[in-house]
């Protein structure tokens, strides 16, 4: 019987994709009667976490594609934070973070490419879809949304790993515009390193076929790019097993599948191999000129500790926060932990700057 191969190849890729990538990190297989049984709310109205609005903006990268972002004013600040969200996701993924961060400094969020509403360039041949183009990028939004103010930078996940090429791209930004960073749930080399939370044997098996897959499925055309994530119950179990690593309310669930569902099947594929390739080892040096703090999950199967650790280990003076039962997805599992770290991290950057910034007026006086 005849095999359609870009059909078989996009379901093996997005079943190991939900293991490996999906929105990734959760609890043990042993732990799905208690992940079935998660708390349940009343029917959940997603329309919420869309519902903060800044002014919107058309950011116009390197090659063409048109991200979109919006900024939140805070009438008189001199600083402004700047939020990449992570893979699969959109901007809406900072909902908690950017209530939280308002009061304190302009904020700046926007979509990646080929996340949420951006563009994507439809050429393949001229597609560039590597963690490098995502620092360019994140460097656009900072010329067009933030040409002048002092920033910090917070990123979830892959757009930590935006941050860190941008890091390597334009040294001269950090410990002079770029104040504070903050790096959530991210790594500074390939997620092939890890387990997923996987057995080791298993684990090889997965990350290994991944990629062959991800090149076979790239081929695949219409079919493929027009794919989606399923929200079936299936789908949900999965990204709920694979997002947190404690028993989170149902509606946290939903959200974070919405999102992964409204992003074309193609732009996950094509991230893939880049994901892999990832090493932004050397551009961590950059940062022990500026203030930064590391949060993550106790329970993040795709980016562990033991990736936050290696950071840690290469940024002398950063400081290190690890969540108990908590996984990937800890901006929206632990939304009130993450926030309370967030928002005394950004007042002591804001703090030390403008008492460096006296001291040095004080002193050429």
């Amino acid at each position: 019987m005849a095999v359609d191969l870009p059909r078989a190849a996009g379901r093996a890729a997005l079943s190991l994709g939900a293991l490996a990538l999906g929105a990734a990190a959760g609890a043990a297989a042993e732990r799905l009667v208690m992940r079935l049984s998660a708390s349940t709310d009343t029917e959940s109205d997603l329309s919420e976490y869309s519902s903060l609005k800044g002014e919107r903006h058309e950011v116009f990268t390197s090659d063409g594609a048109v991200l979109i972002a919006e900024i939140d004013h805070l009438e008189g600040s001199d600083f402004t934070i700047v939020m990449p969200h992570g893979f699969a996701l959109n901007r809406h993924s900072w909902f908690y973070q950017r209530q939280a961060l308002r009061p304190f400094a302009n904020i700046v969020v926007y979509d990646q490419r080929g996340h949420g509403e951006s563009t994507y360039v439809e050429d393949a041949q001229e597609r560039d879809h590597s963690i490098d183009q995502l620092g360019r990028d994140l460097y656009s939004v900072i010329q067009q949304c933030v040409p002048t103010r002092k920033m910090i930078l917070i990123g979830h996940s892959m757009g930590g790993m935006s941050i860190l090429a941008l890091a390597d791209q334009h040294p001269e930004l950090f410990g002079t515009r770029v104040v504070g960073v903050g790096l959530i749930a991210t790594a500074a080399s390939a997620v092939a390193s890890t387990t997923l939370g996987l057995p080791r044997p298993l684990a090889r098996v997965v990350q290994g076929a991944l990629p062959g897959v991800a090149n076979v499925v790239s081929r695949g055309g219409d079919l493929i790019a027009h794919s989606r994530w399923s929200k079936s119950d299936f789908g949900l179990l999965l990204t709920r097993l694979y997002s947190f690593g404690s028993v989170a309310p149902t509606h946290a669930g939903e959200f974070v599948a919405d999102m992964i569902a409204g992003t074309d099947f193609r732009i996950l594929v094509d991230f893939l191999p880049n994901l892999y390739d990832h090493d932004k080892r050397s551009a961590l040096k950059v940062l022990q000129g500026v203030e930064t703090l590391v949060i993550v999950g106790e329970s993040d199967r795709l980016t562990p500790p033991a990736q936050s650790d290696a950071i840690i280990e290469a940024v002398p003076g950063a400081e290190l926060v690890v969540l108990a039962e908590s996984g990937h997805m800890v901006t929206i599992e632990r939304p009130i932990e993450v926030n309370e770290l967030l928002v005394a991290f950004v007042e002591k950057v804001i703090t030390d700057h403008k008492n460096s910034a006296r001291d040095e007026t004080l002193a050429g006086a």
